[in-house]
């Protein structure tokens, strides 16, 4: 589903729903689970997957944190390195 084959269609793939939520996030800082799910709405049928998928994603990767107390998702900024 990550790796690009003949067949996935680039307009719906999960790093262009995690691209699209990354760049929410980094505006927002924060920003509540259903505010962050309707950015996906673009995706039609495929939006929950995609989101789900895209959340899973950013969360391996170290960008995001859910925080049940406020059920919303928010940005982790990369250390810098010098």
């Amino acid at each position: 589903m990550i790796l690009p084959s003949k067949h996935l269609n680039l307009n719906t793939c999960v790093l262009r729903a995690a691209s699209i939520l990354l760049l929410k996030l980094q505006a927002t800082r924060v920003c509540s689970y259903a505010n962050l799910r309707a950015c996906l709405d673009v995706f039609g049928e495929n939006a929950d997957i995609a989101f789900g998928h895209s959340l899973h994603l950013l969360f391996l990767l170290g960008r995001i944190e859910y925080r049940p107390q406020t059920d919303s998702i928010e940005y982790i900024q990369p250390e810098s390195v010098s």
